[in-house]
């Protein structure tokens, strides 16, 4: 799977979103795939297990791990 995103608020990024809509009705259902973020977020196991996590943290006002940007990369 590739993830694209494109910009909905651009007459481009419309344009390319009509155009993509329009293919996945023409052509088989299993070609293009629309997610919402939400959807997208919680694809993986690892991604549903670390977003309910911080969640929780957040819920219960514990403070999260600190992560630095260049470890974000890796």
């Amino acid at each position: 799977m590739t993830t694209i995103q494109i910009n909905e608020k651009t007459k481009t990024g419309k344009n390319i979103l009509k155009m993509l809509k329009a293919l996945s009705d023409s052509e088989n259902e299993n070609l293009i795939r629309f997610l919402d973020e939400t959807e997208y977020l919680l694809s993986t196991n690892a991604n549903k297990t670390r977003l309910i996590n911080s969640l929780n943290q957040a819920k219960s006002q514990k403070k999260g791990k600190t992560v630095s940007i260049d470890d974000l990369w890796k």
